[in-house]
C-alpha cells in the first residue's frame, strides 16, 4: 500500500515538474524570439530595391568552405550598392548585431564561431573586374575571386599573384598579406595593392591608399579584416612572365623516400630561384595502407632551365611524374596531377592548423611524417594530411618590414595541417585538436621562430594576438583600431585589441 501510494505521488510529482519545465522552456523560447532582431524589419525599409535579405543558409548566399566553428547567423543581406553597405553597417552597429562581411566563405579561424545571432553581409553583388592594361592596374570588387579575374588578365597578356586556390576571394586573401607561388618574382598581394574603397565602422565610405588615410592603409595590409568592409581594391599587375607559360611538374612518391624529400626541402633554406615554387603534399592511401607524397613544382621560365632545379626529384625515380608547359592561368587546375584536392568544395567539415618555418629540420619532419602515417592507420574515420608550401622570398624581403602591418616576411615555408571528418561528434573534435596542437608544438620547436609564427590566413584562431600580429605591430595596430573602430564592430576575425 505505502509503496503503491508513494509511487503514485512520485509519478504525479514528476509529471508536475515536467509540465513546469515545459512551460519554462516555452517561455524562454518566446523571450529569446522576442529579443532576437528581425533582419527584414530592421533593414528592408532603409536599403535600395537592389538589396536582398535572406534566411540563414539560403542557396542564394555564398556558403562556407568549412562548417567547423562557423558563425551563427540570424540571416544574410546582399547589398546592392555602396550606399546600401553604409546603411547596413550603421544600423547593425546601432542595434548591436555582430556581423561579418563575406566574399566567399573561405576563412578557417575558429574566432568566426564567436559570432552568435549575427548578420552575414554577403558582398556577392561586388564581383566586378576592370583592367586598365595601359597602366597595369586591376580593380576588383570585394567579392571577386581569382577565377573571376584570371581570364581578363590572361587575355591581355598580364599576370597577377594567384593564391593557393583560384576559387578564393582576392580581397580576403590580400588583407592577411597574400602569399602565393608568384611571390618570389611578384611579391605579396599587399605589396601590389594600390588602394581600396572601404566602408568604416562609422558607416563612411572612404578611399585608402599611400596618399589617402596612409596610416590606415598600413594597417589594412596585414590586419585588414579589423577596419572595415572593402568594396573594391586596385592592384598593380604585370606583363606575363615567359610569355605566360609556366613549367608545371607533378611527382608522386611512396613514403620510403621521405628523408630524401625533406633533404631536398632543406636544400632550399640557403635560397631558391625567384621563379621556382614547390608544394610538398603528404596524404594517406587506404588501398596500400601507407602515406606518400605528391610534389607540385612551378617554374616561371623555360622548361630546360626549370628542370635543372627539379632534377633531384627526378633522380628519386618517382612512382609517377608529369612534366608540361602550361598557361599561367591553368596552374591551379593542372597542379597535383589535376586532382581535386577539395580546396573549392563548400560545406566540408575541416579542422585546420598551420605553422610558419624559417628553417627546415629534417628529423622533426620525419618524426611528424611517422606520427601522421600511424594516425591515419589508427583512425580511418579521420583523414589528416599536410602541405608544405616552399615559396621564394626575393620580392617579399625587398619590402621593408615597417612598410606594412604584416609581421612575417621571413617565413620560408608554410605548413598546413588539415583533418577531414564528419561533423557532430565532439569526441572527434577533441581527438583532432589534441593531435594537431601537439603536431604544431613539435614543428614550432625547430621552426627557427620563437615564439611561433603563422600566416594570418592559415591560422587556426587559438594562437593569440601576439602570434597573429606580434607585439611590435600591435603597438601601432591598437591605436589604429581605437581610432577607426572604437566599438569593435570589426572584431570577429582574429581581432586586434583596442589597447
Amino acid at each position: 500500500m505505502y509503496q503503491t501510494h508513494s509511487t503514485g505521488v512520485i509519478a504525479r510529482s514528476i509529471s508536475s515538474t515536467l509540465q513546469v519545465l515545459c512551460c519554462l522552456t516555452a517561455m524562454i523560447s518566446l523571450a529569446q524570439a522576442a529579443a532576437t532582431p528581425d533582419i527584414h524589419s530592421l533593414f528592408a525599409s532603409s536599403v535600395s530595391p537592389q538589396t536582398a535579405i535572406y534566411k540563414p543558409n539560403d542557396p542564394a548566399v555564398a556558403q562556407r568552405w568549412t562548417t567547423r566553428d562557423q558563425p551563427n547567423y540570424l540571416g544574410a543581406i546582399k547589398p546592392g550598392s555602396e550606399a546600401d553597405v553604409k546603411i547596413i553597417v550603421k544600423i547593425a552597429a546601432k542595434v548591436g548585431i555582430a556581423f561579418l562581411a563575406t566574399g566567399g566563405g573561405f576563412g578557417t579561424s575558429i574566432t568566426l564561431g564567436n559570432v552568435k545571432y549575427g548578420l552575414d553581409i554577403d558582398l556577392g553583388n561586388f564581383k566586378s573586374v576592370s583592367l586598365d592594361a595601359g597602366n597595369n592596374l586591376l580593380t576588383v570588387g570585394g567579392a571577386a575571386s581569382f577565377d573571376d579575374a584570371i581570364p581578363t588578365l590572361y587575355a591581355a597578356g598580364k599576370e597577377f599573384q594567384v593564391g593557393t586556390a583560384s576559387c578564393v576571394n582576392i580581397v580576403g586573401s590580400t588583407l592577411g598579406a597574400g602569399v602565393s607561388v608568384f611571390q618570389g618574382h611578384r611579391g605579396l598581394l599587399i605589396d601590389t595593392l594600390q588602394s581600396v574603397r572601404l566602408v568604416t565602422a562609422a558607416g563612411d565610405a572612404i578611399t585608402v591608399s599611400k596618399s589617402e588615410n596612409a596610416d590606415l592603409f598600413w594597417g589594412l595590409r596585414g590586419a585588414g579584416q579589423n577596419f572595415g568592409v572593402v568594396l573594391s581594391a586596385t592592384y598593380q599587375v604585370f606583363d606575363a612572365t615567359n610569355g605566360g607559360q609556366v613549367l608545371q611538374t607533378n611527382f608522386q612518391f611512396a613514403g620510403n623516400v621521405a628523408e630524401a624529400i625533406f633533404n631536398i626541402l632543406k636544400s632550399f633554406d640557403g635560397g631558391m630561384p625567384e621563379l621556382l615554387a614547390v608544394n610538398f603534399a603528404v596524404g594517406y592511401s587506404a588501398a596500400v595502407n601507407q602515406s606518400g607524397f605528391i610534389i607540385n613544382a612551378n617554374y616561371f621560365g623555360p622548361q630546360d632551365e626549370g628542370l635543372k632545379y627539379l632534377q633531384p626529384f627526378i633522380d628519386l625515380k618517382p612512382v609517377q611524374q608529369q612534366i608540361q608547359m602550361v598557361a599561367w592561368k591553368d596552374i591551379d587546375s593542372t597542379g597535383y596531377f589535376g586532382m581535386d584536392a577539395g580546396a573549392c568544395n563548400k560545406g566540408q567539415y575541416v579542422n585546420a592548423y598551420s605553422v610558419g618555418l624559417k628553417q627546415t629540420d629534417v628529423p622533426t619532419l620525419l618524426s611528424f611524417f611517422g606520427d601522421l602515417s600511424l594516425r591515419n592507420q589508427q583512425y580511418p574515420n579521420i583523414r589528416t594530411s599536410f602541405v608544405i608550401h616552399r615559396w621564394p622570398q626575393q620580392k617579399v624581403l625587398a619590402v621593408n618590414d615597417d612598410d606594412t602591418a604584416y609581421p612575417y616576411r621571413e617565413i620560408k615555408a608554410h605548413v598546413q595541417l588539415e583533418s577531414y571528418y564528419t561533423a557532430g561528434d565532439p569526441s572527434l573534435d577533441k581527438n583532432v585538436d589534441a593531435f594537431s596542437q601537439a603536431a604544431r608544438t613539435k614543428l614550432q620547436a625547430t621552426s627557427g621562430f620563437s615564439p611561433a609564427a603563422v600566416y594570418l590566413g592559415f591560422a587556426h584562431g587559438d594562437e593569440g594576438l601576439n602570434i597573429w600580429y606580434t607585439p611590435k605591430k600591435l603597438a601601432r595596430l591598437s591605436p589604429l583600431k581605437k581610432q577607426w573602430d572604437p566599438k569593435q564592430a570589426f572584431s570577429n576575425y582574429n581581432p586586434v585589441p583596442l589597447a
